[in-house]
């Protein structure tokens, strides 16, 4: 990447050209049609969007009648960890398979999750189910960023890729309205219901609207496609790579849910994941080298510095952004003793924040083309607005703590798409490299979220437990870790009945 003062206008075409070159200006689509088959993709987004932070209200609810306290980071993050672990290999599938295909797998895959979270009546039902869902939500992310990719000129992305960030960020908005809704008025399981309709319509829509383009910068371009050829690139797939990644990213975050939580953090099974994390991460990078350009991440895309800078970044992001999305209502639900609902609410500075930000700067991005005075502000604001809350206690007004959410919510929607149309600007001149650097960079931004959900969980429950033994020393110094004993509404609704029977407030 140029640094600050040679930044390229991404407006300037004759010196930033369009992604694709002459011969597959019939793939550019413009006006009308782009606006249809973009909603066709928004569509998708939302099912994911949705899903994140539509359980932010109603976790609560769903650990108290599963009785399931200890597990309910997992409720949450093992999403997250199955999207993470498999983007980069959707991102390597784009070289090979028709990205409007994957699309539709990815989709496929997120109802059977969704049915399945639905229908469950355990916990680690529950679990896998959002597991199934964090597949299709890999699929989905990769393969719709790179339909934009290849129907679009990269002076355009800025603002499609602002629309979907405005769609994380509204969700975040709606999501834990609506779960709070469904959690207080009918059941926590229409979160689940909620994306049948919604990806049946999607299904359909990208079945009709969305032209299967062959995949960008591949031989598939120029040559035609036989399953001979397909089937042999399929063999070239970096599946190694994807059972090393996956192997690190679970040891970690297994090691970040007992740490504190139900286990000690000496504990030798704690260490034992910690070592495994470590060297399976080693392995992974050998790994990498060694398979060179059919890598999950291709050892082209790091010679750029500005790659590691941008994974770094893309990280933090993500780190933040969930973090605030699932503990701010918490926050609301245990000190304020709010409803699901209410605390929903209360969420809408941050997520106002966010939005309007993500709107804005793409809009100005696309006009002035230099997206680098965002990456450098964002910071100042995330830093500042965080070590705010961080000061926020029972005597702390309403008003105040809108303000350091508002300050937290301009900080991320600074950052968050920003870094893709970044990593977009860098690659131009690559396109059979576009696909799986853009993949690394989401790869980075859920790792973010994956490593973030695992951290507060065993910080919240350590300091949960810390406080419960200064201020209220009669009760056993372990009664956060054990499900059995305490239920969410002991915690957060003091107040309120227990269905004794099912471990719920009523």
């Amino acid at each position: 990447m140029p640094s600050p003062k040679e930044t390229i206008p991404l407006n300037t075409e004759a010196i930033l050209p369009p992604l694709v070159d002459s011969n597959h200006e019939d793939h550019i689509l413009t006006g009308k049609r782009l606006a249809v088959v973009f909603a066709a993709m928004l569509l998708s987004i939302l099912l994911i969007a949705l899903d994140q932070t539509i359980l932010a209200t109603a976790l609560p609810r769903i650990a108290s009648e599963f009785r399931a306290f200890s597990l309910q980071g997992w409720v949450s993050s093992s999403f997250i960890l199955a999207q993470t672990v498999f983007i980069l290999f959707f991102g390597q599938t784009t070289r090979i398979f028709v990205a409007k295909h994957i699309l539709l797998v990815g989709v496929s895959l997120f109802e059977i999750g969704s049915l399945v979270c639905g229908l469950t009546n355990d916990a680690s039902q529950l679990i896998a189910g959002r597991t199934v869902s964090g597949v299709g939500a890999a699929a989905i992310y990769v393969s719709t960023i790179q339909i934009v990719t290849q129907v679009t000129r990269l002076q355009d992305r800025p603002k499609l890729f602002g629309i979907f960030g405005a769609v994380f960020a509204v969700s975040s908005i709606i999501g834990p309205l609506m779960g709070g809704a469904f959690t207080d008025k009918i059941s926590w399981r229409w979160c689940f219901y909620i994306n049948l309709p919604i990806g049946g319509v999607s299904l359909i829509t990208v079945t009709l609207l969305l032209e299967a383009t062959p995949p960008l910068g591949s031989e598939a371009d120029h040559v035609k496609r036989t399953w001979t050829k397909t089937l042999s690139s399929v063999s070239e797939i970096d599946y190694v790579g994807v059972v090393l990644v996956a192997g690190a990213v679970t040891t970690l975050m297994l090691s970040l849910q007992w740490g504190s939580n139900t286990k000690e953090w000496g504990d030798k099974d704690l260490i034992i994941c910690f070592i495994f994390a470590a060297v399976l991460a080693l392995l992974f990078i050998m790994w990498q080298v060694r398979k060179r350009d059919k890598a999950l991440m291709p050892l082209e895309i790091f010679h750029s510095r500005s790659m590691y800078a941008l994974t770094l970044y893309c990280m933090l992001t993500r780190f933040s952004l969930l973090i605030f999305s699932y503990y701010i209502p918490v926050f609301y639900q245990a000190d304020r003793h709010y409803s699901a609902i209410r605390s929903g609410v209360n969420l809408l500075p941050f997520s106002l924040g966010t939005v309007i930000t993500i709107i804005l700067t793409a809009q100005i991005t696309s006009k002035i083309g230099y997206y680098w005075p965002w990456l450098v502000v964002a910071p100042v604001f995330l830093a500042l607005g965080s070590g705010f809350l961080f000061t926020v206690s029972r005597a702390t007004s309403s008003g105040t703590i809108i303000g350091f959410q508002i300050l937290v919510g301009i900080g991320i929607g600074l950052a968050m798409q920003n870094t893709l149309v970044a990593i977009q600007a860098e690659f131009n001149s690559k396109p059979a490299l576009l696909g799986q650097a853009t993949s690394t960079g989401t790869f980075a931004q859920f790792l973010g979220g994956t490593i973030g959900l695992g951290v507060a969980e065993p910080v919240f429950s350590s300091r949960l437990t810390a406080t419960l033994a200064k201020y209220s020393p009669s009760l056993p110094p372990n009664l956060p870790h054990h499900r059995s004993t305490i239920t969410n509404c002991d915690l957060y609704w003091p107040s309120r009945r227990v269905d004794s029977r099912r471990g719920r407030c009523l």
